[in-house]
Formats: C-alpha cells, structure tokens, sequence
C-alpha cells in the first residue's frame, strides 16, 4: 500500500491523476465511488474535495472475495482467520442463539478447530480474529491481554466533542445486567481510549478512536460519561437512531504475527453502495 503525502493543494480527482497515471478516470471515479481513496485515514466518496498540502492519500486494496457462509475473509493461515463482521451478528453463541459468527465460520470452512481470541459487540461491525489452534489461541490472547497490537475504531456520537482530539480514562465493570459502568479504582478495571475528531455535521462528531486498552463496551460507555454517546446506543443514552445500527465499527487491527514475526494489519472500510450511502453508517463528509 503506497502513502502519498500532498505537496500541493489539489482536487481529489487531480491528485489520483498524479500519483496514478496508468489508471483511466473512470477507474479513479470508481475508486471514489466505492470508499477505497482515503484522505488521512477517511474514506472519501466526494471526486470534488479539495485535498490540501500535508495531507496523506490512500488506496485501499480491494474487498476480499473469498468468503464464508456470507462472512467476508480478511486473511487466513494455519494459525488464524481475520474476518469483517457484519453489524448484528454475535460474535460467538449466547444463550439460546445459534446465529453467530464462530458457528458461520466452522460451518462453511468445514473446521471445529476455531477459538475465539477476542469478541465486538453484536451490533458492532467490523475486524475479528479467530484462532485456528489451542497454541494460537495461547500466543494470542498474550498479545490482546499486553496490549501488545494497535485497535483503531470508527464512530458516529451525538453532538460536537469539545476537542479535536483528547482522551477518555476511566475505570470499568461489568453490572449484573451485562451493562458496563464507571466506577473507582478499587472496583473496576483501567480503561483508556485516544480519539480525534474527523468530521462535524450539524447533530454529530465522526471520531477515530485508538484503544490502548480493551474493556467490554470501553468507547460506548466512556462516550456516554463524556456526553455524546455513540448515534444508535439506546443501552447508553442516545436518542438518535437514524441509521438503524449502532455506529460503531472496528475499522483496522494490527499486530506483531506472534508465529512470522511479521507486521500484519487487517482494515475493514466502510462499504458504499450506489446510492452513496455506507452499509455501515455515512461517510464524514457525505
């Protein structure tokens, strides 16, 4: 994946003819069209945007093809299999609930020997990682337990962050209803997430958000403390349901492959279909 740092101010269809010259204008159109140029980390949808100097541009690659039950595969080995949830869908059984991810897995690739290593919330979307073996399983559940891997997010909260970027550090712990709660440091666990603020409409803030721990509903309760629960979240606050969902996506993992010793980094963009609107939620600047 090629990095192209803006040396001069240039409207995004300018700038894919610059640095991609052997491509047609029509394929630049299409690369837009369906969120693969992205502009410091944000996909855009919009041939008109001005891009400024600094700036950063990306192509994603394209959408993986292979898939199972329905669940596009991110990357697969003999030690684990990266997939992009969709939104609604569990992550592993629950009580008298069949419909899961894990259970899609075994049954379309014909394998029990899968293990989950870590979980999103059902109508949360986005990059998961399943072992494929009682060792991976081990390997990795050192890395998410040390922190020792990159999680980035993406979401819609209501209202206008106070700041650009800032962080959220509280203490967590699970209530007896599932739900999660602040708390003090002798009842609940460190949590802390890095946000930036990409994007504000008249109602609400798209944010990026970097975890540097990983509680149970970490961004969606500290977003809830801070005032501006996440667009969707009735369990936290929110009022506002426009899209059907909540606006939660994991958006990238990335981390030291604890067999290779290989740098891996999984992303799932959000889709985009003709209308222009996101099977996720709407792009910032839409």
């Amino acid at each position: 994946m090629m990095k192209y740092i803006l040396q001069e101010e240039l409207l995004l269809t300018a700038a894919l003819q610059l640095y991609y010259p052997e491509s047609s204008k029509r394929t630049h159109l299409n690369w837009i069209k369906w969120g693969r140029v992205l502009i410091d980390g944000a996909p855009i949808i919009k041939a008109h945007t001005l891009i400024k100097v600094g700036q950063t541009l990306v192509l994603e690659k394209k959408e993986p093809s292979q898939k199972a039950m329905g669940i596009p595969i991110l990357y697969q080995d003999r030690w684990m299999i990266v997939i992009d949830k969709p939104s609604g869908l569990l992550s592993v059984p629950a009580e008298k609930e069949d419909a899961n991810a894990l259970h899609f897995l075994k049954a379309g690739l014909k394998s029990f020997s899968l293990l989950p290593v870590h979980r999103l919330d059902q109508e949360t979307s986005g990059v998961l990682l399943f072992a494929r073996s009682k060792l991976a399983e081990e390997k990795f559940n050192v890395l998410f337990e040390k922190h020792d891997l990159e999680r980035e997010y993406i979401a819609i909260v209501e209202g206008h962050l106070p700041y650009d970027s800032g962080s959220w550090e509280n203490f967590l712990r699970e209530k007896e209803n599932y739900s999660v709660e602040i708390t003090s440091p002798q009842f609940g666990k460190k949590a802390v997430t890095h946000y930036t603020v990409v994007h504000r409409s008249k109602k609400f803030s798209f944010i990026r958000c970097r975890l540097e721990t990983g509680r149970k509903h970490q961004i969606r309760v500290q977003a809830a403390q801070a005032g501006h629960p996440i667009v969707g979240d009735k369990r936290y606050g929110s009022l506002a349901n426009p899209f059907k969902r909540l606006c939660l996506h994991a958006y990238s993992l990335s981390f030291i492959h604890p067999f290779t010793q290989k740098v891996m980094t999984f992303t799932s963009k959000p889709k985009v279909d003709s209308t222009g609107l996101s099977r996720y939620f709407p792009f910032p600047n839409l």
